[in-house]
């Protein structure tokens, strides 16, 4: 089995306020309800305008996302985690009710764990939007570092990267 296999199999992964596991069309409520947060679309390009049924279309066809809901089973958040050869990518979109919580760290350091202590891989990359300043907080809280700049449909992105240093040992 590889890597991305190994991964997917461990869900449900738990920490100590959540629980982190595979995005379903159920998860289509919360979806919409980002969609129309402006908070939260801020750094996304804007207010997304489309029905139900284009938002369990896109969930059908998201296979590297996670959920994070709380103990009694309250979505409150989207991560992405994909995996490729021996690198991963960590993204992240929380609904705004949830922020200045630690949340979105508390998540992210489970996937950095599983990542580099079960999965052994060598790298997490990430980017944010410059001017994001909450997410470019919590990625360098986790350890991340600036890698490079980058513009892409007239926005400017920083991406990130954290090395498992017990690899590089």
């Amino acid at each position: 089995m590889n890597k991305k296999e190994s991964f997917w199999q461990k869900l449900p992964f738990k920490t100590e306020r959540l629980v982190i596991r595979k995005t379903t069309i159920k998860d289509v409520d919360l979806l919409l309800k980002l969609d129309r947060q402006k908070k939260t679309q801020l750094f996304l390009g804007g207010i997304k305008e489309k029905s139900i049924e284009e938002r369990i279309a896109f969930l059908k066809r998201k296979e590297d996302s996670l959920t994070i809901v709380l103990e009694n089973d309250q979505a409150i958040g989207f991560m992405g985690f994909k995996i490729q050869d021996n690198i991963a990518e960590i993204s992240y979109l929380f609904d705004y009710d949830y922020w200045h919580q630690g949340y979105c760290s508390e998540a992210c350091l489970k996937l950095i764990e599983i990542a580099f202590r079960d999965l052994k891989l060598e790298k997490i990359k990430a980017e944010s939007r410059v001017g994001n300043q909450l997410s470019i907080q919590v990625l360098k809280r986790l350890g991340f570092k600036e890698e490079y700049f980058e513009e892409k449909d007239s926005h400017k992105f920083i991406h990130y990267c954290i090395v498992n240093k017990e690899e590089k040992e």
